[in-house]
């Protein structure tokens, strides 16, 4: 650098000796220089990248350009969220009350990115949701507002999917369409229309959108998992959304949904007490689908099902055998049955309540070889039969029947020990927690293992479980589902002979299941007792209910 320079002030000290005009031959050397400096690589790096972005906007309506941005956006997310927990020090006096906050600022942020990525981030947001058993309670709770915080398109893009898929604008196709969407879930968006007829519909229209940028948000999603999975070792859900993929790619399809619902219809048409709205076919195509209106209340909208004179306990019982009946005996299960998906509303014959099930694009089918052990161990559970819980956990390829157990029925299955101890020190107290907190590799490895197609029972299983909480846990759904499930093991049998095996099974079903609640209620008057005579810490009094709720909160 000082080299040039110097060669430099040589070069113009022998320009003036010999008599050049000065100013104009400085002036000739600064303007090469000036050209030797200007930034050519920066302007065309800039040049072609505005070139991709007109192009990208132009031809594919920023597909690529917006998977890019997504992509940016949620690798800060993880990025941030990660270095979080890297500064906690487990050691610290504080950890617990840190690590509290921690896990509500990371909820809060990948709530924030999904709602600004939407689409599958919103799906996979609400699966988080769902999971509250294995979750802290911040993310779960946190991340239950994108059952209804998504956020809706303009109109633009509404027409934009008509004009596409059916060559014309609603306005053509219905007598009356609202374009202010009555809902705005993670795929699509809800509008109410009226048909020429007179009837009044649901329209259900995917985001213009989706259908782009699904396979690139997929592989971005799974990316991030990779990611955190690799700082966190115990943390492990990418190889779900791998086998689940397909699954998801159906959603995007509405006419699979319709044949889904009507599917589902003839699957449920002897339980009276639930309604499956009707398609429209000659108003439904790949990505809009038309369906019966429906007016009725959330299922997890507790003050209004009140206000209705409408029954919780009832509500809850055929909410469970709905999705009994097609876990142990169709097959046809519906994988997204969140609260916001489930109507409540009163029938107009007996004035109880009938349920509504909605958005039938999730569904997941299980063949008779996974359905009839699945009773079998359900029954066994319940029974508390160990060696038919492993016998027909074996013929689904599990190994462990008893984490099998408590993965399916989400609360403790068997205590430390088995021996009731006269006296509880802390020690004992603190173990017995310890069962229920460990839950989490625990379910993972077990996951693992069961056959790919119950996984989203799993998710049925534990969404409804939510539900459940939601209400205060007032019907014993292992017992409600352990009636159906065994009802689905003994339906075939036609003889005589068949009938009083059944009748007896039956019979010792009810006493058993008699038996365990009184054994338990026991347990819970003995835990008191001790605590009351001094032979147990205060804990011993809610140990019971703390272990459930370690499960499910």
């Amino acid at each position: 650098m000082i080299r040039n320079g110097l060669l430099w002030h040589s070069l113009c000290k022998e320009l003036a000796r010999v008599r050049l005009p000065q100013q104009q031959t400085c002036r000739a050397i600064n303007t090469t220089r000036a050209q030797k400096k200007f930034p050519l690589v920066s302007v065309g790096f800039g040049c072609g990248l505005g070139g991709f972005f007109l192009y990208d906007g132009v031809v594919n309506d920023f597909t690529y350009s917006g998977a890019a941005l997504r992509f940016l956006r949620s690798l800060k997310t993880a990025s941030l969220i990660s270095y979080d927990y890297f500064l906690l020090d487990d050691d610290d006096p504080e950890y617990e009350n840190k690590i509290k906050i921690v896990h509500q600022r990371s909820a809060d942020r990948l709530l924030e990115t999904c709602l600004k990525n939407g689409g599958l981030y919103i799906k996979v947001g609400q699966g988080f949701a769902a999971i509250n058993h294995i979750l802290p309670k911040e993310y779960t709770s946190t991340l239950s507002k994108l059952q209804d915080k998504c956020l809706p398109t303009k109109r633009e893009d509404v027409e934009k999917v008509f004009q596409k898929d059916f060559g014309e604008l609603p306005e053509s196709l219905y007598e009356e369409f609202d374009y202010k969407p009555v809902a705005a879930a993670s795929i699509a968006q809800v509008f109410k229309a009226k048909l020429k007829t007179g009837q009044q519909v649901a329209v259900k229209v995917q985001y213009s959108d989706l259908q782009n940028r699904f396979v690139s948000d997929l592989g971005t999603i799974i990316f991030l998992h990779d990611i955190v999975e690799f700082f966190f070792k115990s943390y492990n859900f990418g190889w779900i959304l791998r086998d689940v993929k397909n699954n998801l790619v159906q959603e995007l399809n509405f006419i699979k949904e319709g044949q889904n619902v009507e599917r589902c219809a003839r699957d449920l048409r002897l339980l009276k007490f639930v309604h499956i709205p009707k398609v429209y076919w000659t108003h439904t195509k790949r990505r809009v689908i038309t369906l019966e209106w429906i007016d009725g209340i959330k299922i997890g909208d507790l003050d209004t099902l009140e206000k209705k004179s409408l029954n919780v306990k009832d509500v809850d019982r055929k909410l469970f055998q709905m999705f009994s009946e097609q876990i142990f005996n169709t097959g046809f299960v519906h994988a997204d049955p969140h609260a916001s998906n489930i109507f409540v509303r009163k029938s107009s014959k007996s004035g109880k309540a009938e349920l509504v099930l909605l958005d039938h694009g999730l569904y997941e089918e299980l063949p008779s070889n996974v359905r009839k052990p699945l009773c079998e161990f359900w029954e066994a559970t319940v029974l508390r039969d160990e060696a038919a819980m492993k016998k027909s956990a074996q013929k689904l390829g599990i190994k462990d029947h008893m984490k099998f157990a408590e993965v399916l029925f989400q609360q403790p299955i068997r205590i430390h020990g088995g021996k009731i101890k006269t006296k509880l020190n802390e020690d004992d107290i603190n173990y017995m927690q310890e069962i229920a907190q460990k839950n989490f590799e625990m379910i993972m490895s077990t996951l693992k293992e069961m056959p790919r197609n119950m996984l989203f029972v799993v998710r049925n299983l534990n969404t409804v479980r939510a539900i459940g909480r939601m209400h205060g846990d007032v019907v014993d759904r292992p017992k409600v589902m352990a009636h159906y499930a065994q009802k689905c093991i003994y339906k075939n049998y036609s003889t005589v002979k068949g009938y009083i095996k059944w009748a007896y099974r039956r019979l010792y079903f009810e006493y058993s299941l008699w038996s365990f609640s009184f054994r338990r209620t026991c347990l819970s008057l003995y835990f008191n007792l001790l605590y009351k005579l001094g032979r147990a810490p205060a804990s011993a009094k809610t140990i019971l209910k703390d272990m459930e709720h370690h499960n499910v909160d």
